[in-house]
């Protein structure tokens, strides 16, 4: 009798390990890295590069901190039931599914596991693994207002069925697609809504045949990406993904690995930071550089994998003993963001090249309410006591902003939150004008907007919870800049613009264009600079200029490109 009890105890513990695994590709046909059949392929891949017609510009990259409309993932999975059963009261789970068994037993499973079985939709489409970061979509929005993704050939050659996955992704979206003749992966490639991009250098290892010029060409034709920036591979590991040790985790903010002194890496990985903390944002600040502790080797760190999803971020966990610190550095990165630690299972464990971010993708909200706005930051010029917010709207959803809900909030010296309209201007431009400001006013403020779709967003995304912030300089700041003692010439201007001092030495010197972006900054320590302006677009521009007395000037100069 016991013997037949062992026995039925055996049995029913192998239908149940089985019964679990059908769910999970724990034996995947593919590995996450390249094949020994890829790399030798990888060689010559370049020569197969899909290409199509760039989308109608301008084109502007759309970022994983902006709105996002659901999240994409594949069936058998690679990540926890517990993760699907998260994102599936966030918003909308787009699955992915190699058959009609499969999604019966996908449909089963998630109801056992407390899945929000109303914000899940399964899709057919072929694919060879569950890597949806990297053979999925990338989002832009085109000239015409729409979303639409941009395809790339895919740097694992021997996976068709992942390469073309995109296609029926698209057609499931309904979006237009681009094919960009480039060879890449998704977990290369992070981008911060306002043209800057970075990836590591693989990109110029896989495309041999395109100069570096070449491929930032490329970018800002079909992504909008003027400032796309190719780093070294800090961790030198077999993938060189840059989600593996970075991420932008807003427009001035991002987070980078870190790892012990006595760590061989270690002066790699600095040589990142410090880069970023040296670098000027689209918005004319310096990087807010973020650290997280992960020395990886033999403890799973894989903390910078994580997925941002609009409010939320779903951060990997492995019960490693940096855990708790991973966790609080995103809580002082993200203030007002739901961080949600999302533990490996024994079927999906996390790797240090592979977690959570690898295994999903989001998906852009089609109908997102932009917002595009170039925040006033940091210290103000003296004497200024009203300062102007500009800020462009744009409803893709096609119905019409609700204009008595565009407004600025904002308080001063941490006073109580008040608001006031933003005014239209034209076309899809908006404007605020805060009045008297006094001296050592410390402001902070955000934008908010709303359409009939309703849809209501804020900018910066978060609102209250991070505002943008300025402050006022204090009394007894020297004299403006005389007019008499600077000159600016050619203007109007068609390449190259001179700016001459008389009487003192330039300190610094940035350019605005009339949205309020920092297109220029430089910090000369002479009295004459000369500037390249041929690339710019036609327009007029505000120069800004502080000599070595900490005087302040402007001057307005006019370009016309030849």
């Amino acid at each position: 009798m016991k013997r037949f009890l062992s026995f039925f105890v055996c049995i029913a513990l192998m239908s149940n390990m089985f019964a679990q695994s059908e769910h999970y590709d724990i034996h995947p046909k593919f590995p996450h890295n390249a094949t020994a059949e890829e790399q030798q392929l990888l060689r010559t891949w370049y020569r197969n590069v899909k290409t199509s017609t760039p989308p109608t510009g301008p084109v502007t990259a759309v970022s994983e901190f902006q709105p996002m409309g659901g999240v994409l993932v594949a069936y058998p999975l690679g990540i926890p039931v517990n993760l699907v059963s998260e994102l599936s009261f966030v918003t909308s789970v787009k699955v992915i599914v190699n058959s009609g068994y499969d999604s019966v037993s996908a449909k089963s499973y998630f109801s056992a596991n407390g899945v929000n079985m109303d914000n899940v939709q399964f899709w057919l489409v072929r694919h060879d693994s569950y890597w949806t970061r990297d053979y999925g979509p990338w989002f832009i929005i085109d000239g015409n207002d729409q979303v639409g993704v941009v395809d790339f050939t895919y740097n694992r050659p021997s996976r068709p069925y992942d390469d073309a996955a995109l296609v029926a992704v698209a057609n499931k979206l309904n979006m237009n697609r681009y094919e960009m003749p480039m060879v890449h992966t998704g977990g290369n490639y992070m981008v911060d809504g306002y043209g800057t991009a970075a990836s590591t250098d693989l990109v110029l290892e896989e495309n041999p045949n395109q100069s570096l010029t070449s491929l930032q060409s490329m970018a800002e034709q079909y992504l909008g990406v003027d400032n796309y920036m190719f780093l070294d591979d800090p961790l030198g590991d077999y993938i060189a993904h840059i989600d593996c040790w970075g991420k932008f985790l807003s427009v001035d903010k991002v987070l980078i690995g870190q790892v012990a002194q006595n760590d061989p890496r270690y002066a790699r990985y600095e040589a990142i930071a410090s880069l970023f903390e040296n670098a000027i944002t689209p918005w004319g600040d310096h990087y807010k550089v973020y650290r997280v502790y992960s020395p990886g080797n033999n403890l799973t760190t894989p903390y910078t994998n994580s997925l941002i999803l609009n409010d939320h971020v779903f951060v990997p966990i492995t019960g490693c003993q940096w855990d708790d610190a991973a966790i609080e550095v995103y809580q002082q990165a993200m203030p007002g963001y739901t961080i949600v630690p999302i533990m490996r299972s024994i079927n999906t464990p996390w790797y240090n090249t592979d977690a959570l971010h690898c295994r999903t993708h989001e998906l852009a909200d089609q109908g997102m309410l932009y917002i595009k706005h170039y925040p006033v930051l940091g210290q103000q010029v003296d004497g200024v006591q009203d300062v102007t917010m500009t800020a462009e709207i744009r409803a893709l959803s096609g119905q019409p902003l609700v204009q008595d809900s565009l407004l600025v909030y904002y308080r001063i010296n941490n006073g109580n939150w008040q608001s006031m309209p933003l005014q239209p201007v034209g076309g899809n431009q908006f404007e605020a004008t805060l009045t008297d400001l006094q001296s050592d006013a410390e402001v902070d403020y955000y934008l908010f907007a709303k359409d009939q779709s309703g849809r209501r967003e804020c900018h910066p995304y978060i609102g209250a919870a991070d505002p943008h912030h300025f402050y006022m300089h204090s009394v007894g700041i020297a004299d403006p800049i005389e007019d008499a003692v600077v000159s600016v010439y050619p203007n109007p201007c068609v390449d190259v613009l001179t700016i001459e001092m008389s009487q003192s030495t330039l300190q610094r010197v940035e350019i605005y264009d009339v949205l309020g972006k920092c297109v220029y900054v430089a910090e000369p320590s002479a009295n004459i600079l000369k500037i390249s302006v041929r690339d710019y677009p036609a327009g007029v521009y505000n120069i800004r200029m502080i000599d070595e007395q900490g005087r302040v000037g402007y001057k307005k100069m006019m370009h016309h490109p030849r």
